[in-house]
Formats: structure tokens, C-alpha cells, sequence
């Protein structure tokens, strides 16, 4: 059983790395079409909320995150492995909906200062990566995941984070959590299935 569960963990990371890869093809394309033929709306619950730059705020939450969820579920091979399928699932379900729902940024937008994204992955900022909000599922899919309320906490954060700085529309924070919330139940669901189960 050892054996299999390390296995389905290889797996997982090779589908979170292939996800990725498709992913960030598919952003440089999305953006591309998006300063050509994207719209955008006048969000009036963004209105409700204060506006500034919360780069800081938004990078530590979402990096910290996956560092407390790795600390917690990492005597658990299995959590590690969920984990990573539905963060490659989250990517390859977004190429969807971005593609459905053609956004341009919100008005007002603050340009997000992500080191890792905007440094590392991408060269140059991306303004396009709207329906859903990658970085709430993000953290709410680990809520559904493992059951731990700090990650409620965090996810409600960060995706006032994302408004505050108009990084997101309000439609996409919310949005994000049901997708993570079905994606969570159908990794947990496919794990049954495979009898990968922690026992």
C-alpha cells in the first residue's frame, strides 16, 4: 500500500506540473486575446471595499498557506497527493472558465507584485487571469481538503485581499470557492475509488 500511495504522489506532481506548464501557455495566449476583445464591468461591491496595494499581504497568505498545509498533512502521503491533483485541476478547470468568461482587470486596479509570478513564471505582468480567482481556490481548496478552519480564515483574507487591491472582480472571489469546494470532493472522491484512502 506504501508503494501505491508514493506512486499516486509522482503522479500527482507530474499532473500539477503538466496543469501548470498547459496553464501558463494558455495565460500568455488569454492575455493577449483579452487586450483585443476582453470587457469590463463596474463591480459595485468592489466599491465597498478600501483601495491600495496589498501585494505583501496577498503573497505571505497564499505562500504561508501551503507551507502550514504541507507542516500539517505531511505525515499523511496522501494529503500531499489531493493536494497537488486538485491544484493541477484548478489550473486546467480555469483555462476553461477564463476562456467562457473573457474579463478585462477591474477598474482601479492595483498591479500585484507577486516575486514568484511575475519574476519567475511570467515575464511581465498579467492582468487577465480573472474568473475564477486562482489564488482564493487556492487556499480554499486546502480548507475543504483537510477541515482546518485556518484556512477558511486565510481564504476569506485573501480574497478580500484581491478586491481591496481590484485585482479581482467580486464575482470571481466567489466563484472560486464552490469550484474548489467540487474539486476537493472529487479528488477525495477519485482517492475512494483507487482505495488510496488513509486507513
Amino acid at each position: 500500500m506504501k508503494r501505491k500511495k508514493i506512486l499516486a504522489l509522482l503522479a500527482s506532481l507530474l499532473f500539477l506540473a503538466v496543469s501548470g506548464q498547459l496553464f501558463i501557455w494558455f495565460l500568455l495566449y488569454h492575455q493577449d486575446n483579452i487586450n483585443k476583445s476582453g470587457y469590463a464591468f463596474n463591480d459595485s461591491v468592489l466599491n465597498l471595499f478600501p483601495r491600495g496595494d496589498f501585494s505583501i499581504y496577498i503573497f505571505g497568505i497564499t505562500y504561508s498557506s501551503l507551507i502550514i498545509y504541507i507542516l500539517l498533512r505531511c505525515a499523511k502521503i496522501n494529503e500531499l497527493s489531493k493536494f497537488a491533483l486538485a491544484y493541477g485541476l484548478i489550473l486546467l478547470t480555469r483555462i476553461i472558465t477564463l476562456s467562457l468568461v473573457p474579463l478585462r482587470e477591474p477598474i482601479g486596479l492595483v498591479s500585484l507584485n507577486d516575486p514568484i509570478l511575475y519574476n519567475m513564471i511570467f515575464d511581465g505582468e498579467i492582468t487577465a487571469d480573472l474568473f475564477y480567482s486562482g489564488h482564493t481556490a487556492f487556499v480554499f481548496v486546502m480548507f475543504f481538503l483537510s477541515k482546518k478552519y485556518i484556512f477558511l480564515i486565510l481564504g476569506i483574507g485573501v480574497g478580500a485581499l484581491l478586491m481591496m487591491q481590484r485585482v479581482h472582480y467580486s464575482i470571481d472571489i466567489a466563484a472560486a470557492i464552490p469550484f474548489a469546494f467540487l474539486i476537493a470532493k472529487s479528488v477525495t472522491w477519485m482517492f475512494k475509488k483507487c482505495g488510496l484512502e488513509n486507513s
